[in-house]
């Protein structure tokens, strides 16, 4: 135990006795009034009271450095010996301190360890009230934040495809695996020659029709007109109870739009051109949906030299002055150009093949030069090339046709005005 008389403390007992401050100032202050020779009984109590406050305040503060002396050296003891003690100790104390702090982080690491893998219950037979899972405050390692679909899942979703040069139903049906007439029924495609550059074509997720009911219309009635199976529209659609509303939009997969009727063919005379009284004898088409449609292919003077017959199907216009040019009897898109040297094309030279839209084409031969290719879409009257001699041709001239799709080759005059 420290003694009180050891010179370690901040104060002593000297310390304790008036301050020099203090009694200087007294005296200064008993000496201004002695020269005015009078004495003031509440002056001298308020330095008696202020002497008295200094003095006692003097002694907390020697108390309080005391005790803080003694708390200080009972500390410095404790730390000696704790330091000798793992000096002396040969590592015993520093070992069981390891040993601590090793247990306490494994303690640590298994708790955390637990939270983070999820805990899995085995589910009976029972109905679940609840069901607990451990908080995770991070991502489980290695999973996905996008949705896996299965690869044998049907694709349910409208797509769209902008024409390009070159394209054709047939390529553009094989690119999104599905059959071109599916996609001429979604975008009201009358012939698979119409295509335009950039039109915009609504491609539909599988082979079949889109419809929109009508009264009296039931998943049935629509199964059956469309050759389609009745439990595909109910699942496609998600039809409950087999109920459909008037004004819905359904798809009917693998589903088909009838045929329109052939059309009647019969026997009919009918005049070549404007300026002959030539007349030949053909099957006629009676198709009053298209009408007379057709102008004249020559953009000059011109005349028909020779008709349409068994063997020659078109006719002949030749030009009455100079070289004019090959015009387009009407509007449409050409789907083919070029040099006729082979194939369903053979001795036509340099010719051009119009699409019409409406289940019509046109073509055009034996041309000099042509001044449209595959693709380009024309007017009425535009100039599609320079009238020539080019293949198989006898004489300068135009060999103009008139197609029902692609190869059904008729005679172009009734449907001329």
């Amino acid at each position: 135990m420290p003694s009180f008389q050891d010179n370690n403390y901040l104060f002593v007992d000297g310390e304790i006795e008036e301050n020099a401050f203090v009694r200087d100032f007294k005296k200064k202050f008993r000496d201004f009034y002695a020269k005015q020779q009078t004495k003031n009984n509440i002056v001298e109590f308020i330095l008696s009271l202020g002497e008295y406050i200094a003095t006692r305040i003097s002694v907390v503060l020697v108390l309080i450095s005391v005790l803080f002396d003694i708390l200080f050296e009972s500390f410095n003891e404790k730390k000696n010996m704790l330091a000798t003690k793992m000096f002396w100790g040969r590592g015993n104390f520093l070992s069981s301190a390891l040993k601590v702090l090793f247990l306490s982080v494994f303690f640590i690491l298994a708790i955390t360890y637990l939270y983070r893998k999820p805990t899995a219950t085995v589910a009976g037979s029972d109905e679940l009230e609840r069901v607990g899972v451990a908080q995770v405050d991070l991502m489980v390692m290695n999973s996905s934040l996008n949705t896996l679909i299965p690869k044998d899942r049907p694709n349910r979703d409208w797509r769209k495809y902008v024409v390009k040069r070159g394209d054709t139903l047939a390529g553009i049906a094989s690119q999104f695996d599905i059959n071109s007439k599916s996609i001429m029924w979604a975008n009201n495609i009358k012939s698979e020659y119409a295509l335009k550059l950039g039109t915009e074509l609504d491609i539909p997720p599988r082979d079949g029709v889109q419809v929109t009911v009508k009264k009296g219309d039931t998943v049935a009635s629509l199964a059956k007109k469309y050759s389609a199976d009745p439990g595909d529209i109910v699942d496609w659609n998600w039809i409950e109870g087999g109920e459909i509303v008037i004004g819905a939009e359904l798809f009917i997969p693998n589903g088909s739009i009838p045929e329109p009727p052939k059309p009647v063919y019969a026997a009919t005379v009918a005049p070549l051109n404007k300026t002959s009284a030539s007349i030949a004898y053909t099957q006629v088409p009676v198709d009053a949906s298209v009408g007379k449609f057709l102008g004249w292919p020559v953009g000059g003077p011109s005349r028909i030299s020779r008709g349409f017959f068994p063997g020659h199907y078109g006719i002949d216009i030749y030009p009455t002055g100079g070289q004019p040019s090959v015009v387009a009897a009407a509007p449409g898109r050409v789907i083919s150009a070029g040099w006729g040297g082979s194939g369903r094309y053979y001795g036509f030279g340099n010719y051009v093949h119009l699409d019409h839209g409406n289940g019509y084409t046109t073509l055009y031969a034996h041309m000099a030069k042509l001044y449209v290719g595959t693709g380009t879409s024309v007017g009425q009257g535009q100039a599609l090339g320079q009238i020539g001699a080019t293949g198989v041709a006898y004489g300068v001239h135009v060999h103009f046709e008139l197609r029902r799709g692609d190869m059904n080759r008729i005679n172009p005059a009734p449907y001329m005005y």
